[in-house]
């Protein structure tokens, strides 16, 4: 080999070296991207155990709207309350009901209902129910699913307590019945007549003959 061949030998390699070092810097300064896993084969269990969760969330979705009644527009006729309870029950806080609308000559039907399935009918039927009169853990199914109205107009923040108004105190092995006003009504006028109850009706008795608070 002669000596100019070897001194461009020597030039090749001290580029090589030099262009090495240089790519080397570059990837210390700029590194690739963390190279991502492959998708699970066809054949792994995590894709029918997705699949079954979402259609278990999507079946219990399904049962609970179909157990609640769907919102109607407004119906033409008189305001409307709706007591659902026993037949003992809606006797004595109708006849409580009535006596109080006649004192203050206000203009409301009283309808009773026994189940949530007559509930839910006379809602999808598109009758009227500005108030309703229901149990507790009822009512507090129907606020979840946004049908139920604040009783005051300045409530201070939405809550279920603001929802709802009890007729008589807790008690064991009884269950509580309340005021409910509903978004499908005249809002209004239902917090009216909540209102008048409020301060002028008579405490309702029920069950035993200890008076309960309205």
């Amino acid at each position: 080999m002669s000596y100019r061949d070897y001194i461009e030998q020597q030039r090749k390699l001290a580029r090589t070296k030099k262009e090495a070092r240089e790519l080397r810097e570059e990837n210390l300064r700029n590194p690739r991207p963390p190279r991502r896993d492959p998708p699970p084969p066809s054949g792994s269990p995590l894709v029918p155990i997705l699949t079954g969760l979402f259609l278990i969330l999507v079946l219990g979705w399904t049962i609970f709207f179909l157990t609640m009644p769907t919102l109607q527009p407004t119906s033409s006729g008189p305001p409307t309350i709706v007591v659902k309870g026993t037949p003992t029950e809606t006797e004595i806080i109708k006849h409580w009901l009535e006596t109080e609308i006649r004192a203050s000559n206000l203009n409301w039907e009283i309808v009773s209902v026994e189940t949530r399935q007559e509930l839910a009918a006379h809602i999808n039927g598109g009758l009227r129910v500005d108030v309703l009169i229901v149990e507790e853990e009822l009512a507090y199914e129907l606020y979840e699913t946004g049908l139920l109205q604040p009783l005051h107009d300045k409530a201070e923040l939405p809550s279920f307590a603001a929802a709802f108004s009890p007729l008589w105190n807790a008690g064991p092995f009884q269950k509580r019945m309340g005021w409910a006003i509903t978004s499908l009504g005249d809002i209004e006028y239902a917090r009216h007549l909540y209102t008048v109850f409020q301060h002028f009706a008579e405490p309702l008795s029920i069950r035993t003959g200890t008076p309960f608070p309205s």
